[in-house]
């Protein structure tokens, strides 16, 4: 299991597209931190929201990560050689899924606390413990999401055969395009980019779904696209 997890690692980091997501990840939060023109940050709730809208931007290059890392197999046969290997593809597919989640979850702890260490720079910051326990609890709900969105973009990749698609598919609904959805319809509050939006946020914006509500709608989207992902990747042809 080791050697598998220890090869999927090589694969993820020798790949372009995926060493460019993770920078990504841990640069853009730390350049919205940087750039952004607030003199003076309310307490703990402003320190709170900083934290989470820089955690909320870095999913764009999670989803550039995990789209490219399961968007690579089915560029130049590259499962095929990968099934030879390990012929076992649930087993294949078991380690993907955990060594993209091992590595999120890294980058997120990582890019949170160079995000703290720009934020203590920038503005003079009471660390009390209550502040502590609050921002452990956001950011780990937030790396929570950056979780699902991984897998919904794998999950995407895995269906079309293509990472291009996937990105194509999630970065505008991070960016804006879902929004606009909710302009012309209040269910799409319900994608999965929207529903998590209460997590990135203090405080709550009552328009959208709140924050446990969310957590559980991109869950319930998390499961049905890896079930139907799964069930593609066992079972369909690697041509």
């Amino acid at each position: 299991m080791y050697a598998a997890l220890r090869s999927e690692k090589t694969k993820f980091f020798t790949f372009g597209w995926c060493v460019l997501g993770i920078i990504g990840a841990t640069i853009i939060p730390l350049l919205f931190l940087i750039i952004s023109d607030i003199p003076n940050i309310e307490g703990e709730k402003g320190v709170l929201y900083l934290c989470l809208q820089a955690l909320y931007l870095g999913q764009l290059g999670i989803v550039i990560a995990s789209a490219a890392y399961f968007g690579q197999e089915y560029s130049h046969s590259a499962l095929r050689t990968t099934l030879l290997t390990q012929p076992s593809r649930k087993k294949v597919l078991f380690m993907k899924f955990l060594n993209v989640t091992l590595i999120v979850v890294f980058t997120g702890i990582v890019s949170s606390v160079l995000g703290l260490i720009v934020l203590s720079f920038q503005h003079d910051i009471e660390w009390t413990s209550a502040l502590m326990l609050k921002l452990l609890g956001s950011v780990s709900l937030g790396i929570l999401s950056w979780i699902q969105i991984a897998w919904i973009a794998s999950t995407i990749s895995i269906m079309t055969k293509s990472m291009i698609t996937a990105i194509s598919i999630m970065l505008p609904l991070i960016i804006g395009l879902g929004q606009m959805l909710f302009m012309l319809s209040e269910s799409a509050k319900f994608l999965p980019t929207l529903a998590t939006m209460n997590l990135f946020t203090i405080p709550e914006v009552t328009i959208y779904l709140d924050k446990w509500s969310g957590l559980v709608v991109q869950s319930s989207w998390a499961i049905l696209l890896v079930a139907i992902s799964a069930w593609l990747f066992l079972y369909r042809s690697v041509r």
